[in-house]
């Protein structure tokens, strides 16, 4: 998928710069989707997509779907005035922080910070389209990034009810990562945040990378670990309140581990309150069986805590890939 011909998946240089960050994502979703949409059968095997394409609304529609929260293939999202989840979210976990709770990306100028990442992204709200968004289209975009490996669906189960719903997740970190710096620097352009301290600006626009960095890092360790046990049932697991990040579920053996996935590298107690919650574990067993492994997958030195297990989640990923792995 590169304009010149690397190998960006092992050269290792992908996102070693901003300037290698824009490469990328430009090569892969601004250049490489909409040009191979118009050559692949002259452009009629999507035809539909090559009327957003010839629109310029293809990569708007594209970014839609990798900003929105939940990766969702719908309408509403498509056609809604844009607005940025990850500043939402961002800005409700800041003011929701134990030690140094924040407002103030409630203070800035929400408007003009999601209008300037709406021009970032090429995203048009519904009386700039010019193509009216379909369910064609919709279906066109997911069956076409399936295609390419960019979107593979994940499981969550909801205890109550014992519900099972699909969500798509995006396997190519670039492609968030780039969105994460756009929103960054539309907060550094905002007056009111200019206004504050180096010290002040780095400290939110870190916690701003890292809520959607620990996103994007719990997407990739679920689709990892559901690509390295086919024959195990891997996903989220909800109750009424809190959720187990990930369950692995072993059929034939009727057992199942629970982890957390957290984008940190210290060991906090208040990171595993869940594994050992009584309830949730009972509840848990009840459904799948006696839980044989409890464990954090952090970003620290792998060791316990305790006695719950802290995994490295760099070793983790590699020991999925090991031939000698449980």
């Amino acid at each position: 998928m590169s304009r010149g011909g690397i190998d960006y998946n092992h050269s290792g240089m992908t996102f070693a710069s901003s300037k290698s960050t824009e490469e990328y994502v430009d090569s892969a979703i601004a250049s490489n989707i909409q040009h191979s949409l118009k050559n692949y059968g002259n452009g009629e095997h999507f035809r539909n997509l090559f009327g957003l394409y010839e629109a310029k609304e293809l990569t708007g529609a594209i970014n839609r779907i990798v900003e929105d929260i939940n990766h969702r293939f719908t309408i509403e999202v498509l056609t809604r005035d844009f607005f940025s989840n990850d500043l939402e979210l961002s800005a409700k976990n800041l003011i929701k922080d134990r030690k140094d709770p924040d407002g103030i990306l409630y203070n800035v100028d929400r408007e003009v910070i999601n209008n300037k990442l709406k021009d970032m992204l090429e995203i048009r709200n519904l009386p700039e389209q010019k193509v009216k968004i379909n369910d064609v289209h919709i279906r066109e975009i997911k069956e076409y990034l399936d295609m390419l490996d960019l979107t593979v669906d994940l499981t969550t189960m909801y205890l109550e009810g014992v519900r099972r719903i699909k969500h798509t997740a995006v396997t190519q970190p670039g492609l968030r990562y780039a969105q994460a710096e756009a929103l960054v620097k539309a907060l550094m352009e905002d007056d009111i945040f200019s206004s504050l301290s180096l010290t002040d600006r780095n400290k939110i626009t870190k916690r701003v990378m890292s809520d959607i960095m620990g996103r994007m890092m719990e997407e990739i360790v679920l689709l990892e670990t559901q690509f390295a046990y086919p024959e195990k049932e891997v996903f989220k697991l909800v109750f009424a309140a809190g959720e187990f990040d990930m369950v692995i579920f072993d059929p034939d053996k009727a057992s199942c581990g629970i982890y957390e996935i957290k984008h940190s590298r210290e060991m906090v107690k208040d990171q595993y309150r869940h594994l050992i919650d009584e309830e949730k574990c009972k509840a848990t067993e009840f459904r799948f069986g006696p839980i044989t492994n409890k464990a954090v997958i952090y970003r620290g030195e792998s060791g316990e805590m305790d006695g719950i297990k802290y995994l490295n989640v760099e070793e983790y990923l590699k020991g999925l890939a090991s031939p000698n792995r449980s």
